[in-house]
């Protein structure tokens, strides 16, 4: 790809990510005021406003669009899933989650843990699945509390896989397989 169609792309996916939240912060400002969220959902703990989402949101399009290119660029093979498919995965489970916690069910717990299992075997730390999880949460939850638990949930992802690959080399090399 051309420079200036990655920088074109990369600009106009960072756009398409603004225009989602301003639509989200427009019905809410329509709709009784744009909300604040209490950490871990307690009173007691300072609010976020979804207002920060204006900042939050295109700067993660713009970091996952150039993480996404980047891995392209460097990528020996066709990559197996492609990040559009994971980022429509991660938004989808994003709003599961959200839909499932607005509605006070009791499955939000095994959603919950279902996304440290995903963590265990997907690259949930590739820019993609955090975009999709922090938008597919956004509608309820807002953007910015979904964006910090889902880079402590791509931390883990990465410290359990890479450890994993560590141990898997370690074990291939004791055997004469590397």
């Amino acid at each position: 790809m051309h420079a200036d169609d990655a920088i074109r792309k990369r600009f106009h996916l960072t756009l398409l990510a603004l225009a989602a939240i301003l639509a989200l912060l427009a019905w809410e400002h329509l709709n009784g005021g744009v909300a604040s969220h209490h950490l871990l959902a307690n009173p007691d703990l300072p609010a976020v406003s979804n207002w920060w989402g204006l900042l939050l949101v295109p700067l993660l399009a713009w970091w996952t669009v150039g993480q996404v290119q980047r891995r392209r660029a460097r990528a020996r093979v066709a990559p197996k899933f492609s990040p559009l498919a994971g980022f429509l995965c991660a938004l989808a489970y994003g709003a599961l989650l959200s839909a499932l916690f607005a509605h006070g069910s009791a499955v939000v717990d095994y959603a919950f843990f279902g996304l440290l299992a995903l963590a265990l075997v997907v690259r949930l730390w590739h820019a993609e699945y955090l975009l999709g999880f922090v938008l597919g949460m956004a509608f309820v939850i807002g953007p910015i509390l979904p964006a910090m638990f889902g880079a402590l949930i791509a931390l883990f992802s990465w410290l359990v896989q890479s450890a994993a690959r560590a141990v898997w080399r370690k074990l291939r090399s004791r055997r004469g397989l590397a």
